[in-house]
């Protein structure tokens, strides 16, 4: 149950359909819904979800998603969706159960989650989104050395209310450098 990247307590696992019921009461959270409008989706779309994921092996793969799990409990998931191999690209999510935030958790599962998707030969960038008052995920860009591209004024709503929205890239040179340091 354990198999995937580890970075010591830390490990990555496949999703897997059993992880179901972990991920619709880390979706519940109040914290995970701060600064994403989670859907109400139920367990048999997340399965379909969780089934749609492919393995970094996959030539075709649409997209990748791991389950976070620290210290025997499964804490968070992370994520690659919208991977396209002819653009070299691919869009980053993650989510972390409220009770591990402020441990740089978050910061060391998307760190893995890096390590992983940069070994795709034709991944040249990967972004992720933030709201702008979402410090947190913003200090998560910063620490691995995403840049700031710009924001989108008014460009989301989150519980009927219009958001800016930043969006962060990191391209793979970028990613080697800081890890030869």
């Amino acid at each position: 149950m354990t198999t995937g990247s580890s970075a010591s307590d830390l490990l990555l696992v496949p999703a897997r359909p059993e992880h179901v019921d972990f991920w619709m009461s880390l979706r519940a959270e109040a914290a995970a819904r701060r600064y994403v409008d989670t859907e109400e989706d139920s367990p048999e779309t997340l399965v379909k979800r969780i089934l749609e994921a492919s393995s970094l092996e996959e030539p075709r793969a649409k997209g990748f998603r791991w389950f976070v799990r620290y210290q025997d409990a499964w804490v968070g998931t992370v994520s690659a969706r919208d991977v396209s191999r002819e653009h070299g690209r691919a869009q980053l999510g993650y989510m972390l159960s409220e009770a591990y935030h402020g441990r740089g958790l978050g910061s060391r599962a998307v760190g893995m989650m890096l390590e992983r998707l940069f070994t795709l030969p034709f991944l040249e960038r990967v972004w992720l989104t933030t709201l702008s008052e979402n410090l947190a995920s913003q200090g998560v860009a910063r620490k691995l050395g995403f840049t700031l591209e710009g924001t989108m004024r008014g460009h989301c709503m989150l519980r009927g209310e219009r958001k800016d929205q930043q969006y962060w890239g990191l391209l793979c040179s970028e990613w080697e450098s800081r890890q030869r340091g």
